[in-house]
């Protein structure tokens, strides 16, 4: 008896292991995150345009998922203001198709009640490191995981700092500390790490390196508007979002080996483009070679050596990357249509807000 015992054992064993979904090494998704939005439903002026808008938002994502891209839909925070206009907000927010919500410091300072948003919202609330002041216990889902395209990507919720008026109900765990313990937890249950951190520019520096074992960061709260930059030498890939949900943050990854790491080369595409554009407009379409055309000007030659070598070294650098992340910034601007659906909700909240 004891021997068919094991063998069942065996046999289950067995079948679980054949049964497992084997890991996906190779592919891509694209993360889109806003941030700052705070409570901005229709399009804010702009010098010659407006920008934003969630009627615009959710034109270019369903573009996109036409396209048959479907994006993890992430903000990183401050969605609310002091206008009621909280429900009108999550209303939208669940029709755009949002995947995570991480709850900025002002977010919890403007909303009256966040159990009924919670309960609205057909999307996770999350925030790692805000607790109840009485009873300790999270007041929201410390993370969240996401399938997309055979990748499991976990996001975790963290904010740096509390408003007078919300310190009473709420207190915060050390967002460097939960982050790290969190993060600990995290790495063998999903492929990548997104961080969405509430709090300062400085403050989001400070974690980043402190969070080493993150693959992305994703910051509300600082106001500046986003730019491709040099990746960082330690740490996840930090990127601003803007404010007034004005533009959207895309970052698109292209996975050639899992086990590799990750590398930002939207500088180097930049760099690729800007030096053939210098290299075109020199030779300005002549039917010869830009040496040829400058073979009696020593220091003009020398200049095309250096910019050639450049162009290749950049070339190189690109082509060795393993796992590629190219970072774009997208403003909303009045050339994209309104969405109908989008459109009826802000002015359905708009009546109830006046």
């Amino acid at each position: 008896m004891k021997y068919s015992k094991l063998f069942l054992t065996i046999i289950s064993g067995a079948l679980f292991f054949s049964c497992t979904k084997p890991r996906t090494i190779t592919g891509e998704f694209i993360v889109v995150t806003t941030g700052n939005v705070q409570g901005s439903l229709q399009p804010q002026k702009a010098r010659l345009d407006s920008l934003g808008g969630l009627a615009r938002r959710a034109t270019f994502l369903k573009d996109l998922r036409t396209a048959g891209i479907e994006p993890i839909l992430l903000d990183a925070g401050n969605l609310f203001n002091i206008r009621d206009n909280s429900i009108g907000l999550i209303k939208c927010y669940n029709e755009i198709g949002y995947d995570a919500l991480n709850i900025g410091a002002q977010d919890l300072a403007n909303v009256i009640n966040v159990s009924n948003l919670k309960n609205l919202a057909e999307f996770p609330l999350i925030s790692a490191n805000i607790v109840h002041s009485r009873s300790g216990k999270p007041v929201f889902k410390p993370f969240t995981t996401i399938e997309r395209n055979g990748f499991t990507i976990a996001v975790i919720g963290l904010t740096n700092n509390l408003l007078e008026n919300s310190s009473d109900k709420y207190k915060l765990k050390d967002p460097i500390q939960t982050g790290k313990d969190l993060l600990e937890k995290l790495a063998n249950r999903s492929d990548y790490q997104v961080v969405l951190f509430n709090g300062s520019f400085v403050d989001a520096v400070v974690t980043r390196d402190a969070l080493v074992e993150a693959d992305f960061m994703f910051i509300s709260g600082h106001r500046g508007a986003p730019r491709k930059t040099r990746p960082p030498e330690k740490g996840p890939l930090l990127y601003k979002v803007g404010e007034f949900g004005q533009a959207l943050v895309t970052i698109k990854i292209h996975i050639a080996h899992i086990d590799s790491s990750l590398k930002d080369i939207s500088m180097l595409i930049e760099r690729e483009k800007f030096i053939e554009e210098t290299l075109h407009l020199l030779h300005g379409g002549a039917s010869i070679s830009l040496e040829e055309m400058y073979a009696g000007n020593y220091d003009m030659t020398q200049r095309i050596k250096r910019i050639k070598t450049e162009l290749q070294l950049a070339q190189t650098e690109l082509a060795s990357a393993t796992n590629t992340v190219e970072f774009d910034y997208i403003p909303l601007s009045s050339s994209i249509i309104d969405d109908a659906n989008i459109k009826r909700i802000i002015n359905e909240a708009s009546i109830t807000v006046n």
